[in-house]
């Protein structure tokens, strides 16, 4: 049973993340005038909506994981761009936001109050707050499906719009060769845990 636990502690903070973070994606969404996440039963917070089979088995076997893209139609937005943008970038601010949490909670919790408690779900919180680093940095980066998408598509041309749509329907194949490249990963544990660094050092002094 203890040699499952980090499996199971991982696989929980996971599913935490994704579902919070594609929740905070379709409330923005719904917010700024598209429906279509909410009347596709998006606007939930049951991870079984979110999750991405794919994207679940990447993080059990390579440490970085994604969920189900949100759907969404700009045509409902007062301003496509600039709301798209908006929307994007919900999703991986609010896994910075729970990866705060998480870091002040280890922070600021007394001990003394259930300290047998406490000292048993320290692991858990650590991880939470390391894989809601990991989820927002790796939706940052400017690849469709991915976040940062949304930032790319809103500076290039509009002329630029066919090619964008046609380097999306492909992009998930070089999504899954770079991920699995060390190269990568090492580049990319180096900004978790830079960020790690930062997040600390903010909670700290609050």
């Amino acid at each position: 049973m203890t040699t499952l636990l980090p499996a199971v502690l991982s696989i929980s903070a996971f599913l935490i993340a994704i579902t919070f973070h594609e929740f905070c994606h379709a409330l923005a969404a719904y917010k700024l005038g598209d429906s279509t996440a909410q009347r596709m039963g998006r606007l939930t917070l049951n991870p079984l909506s979110h999750i991405d089979p794919l994207g679940l088995l990447c993080m059990i076997f390579i440490g970085i994981g994604w969920a189900r893209p949100v759907p969404m139609n700009p045509n409902n937005l007062k301003f496509p761009r600039f709301y798209s943008v908006l929307i994007g970038l919900a999703g991986p601010f609010s896994n910075f936001f729970l990866a705060l949490l998480s870091l002040f909670i280890l922070q600021y919790v007394p001990v003394n109050l259930t300290s047998s408690l406490y000292i048993s779900l320290m692991p858990f919180f650590t991880l939470l707050a390391r894989i809601n680093i990991m989820l927002g940095l790796f939706n940052l980066l400017p690849i469709p499906p991915l976040d940062g998408s949304h930032l790319l598509r809103a500076v290039i041309p509009q002329n630029w719009e066919s090619v964008y749509n046609t380097v999306q329907q492909i992009s998930i194949i070089f999504l899954l060769i770079l991920v699995s490249t060390t190269g990568f990963r090492k580049t990319f544990n180096k900004a978790m845990n830079r960020t790690l660094t930062l997040f600390q050092n903010i909670v700290s002094r609050a």
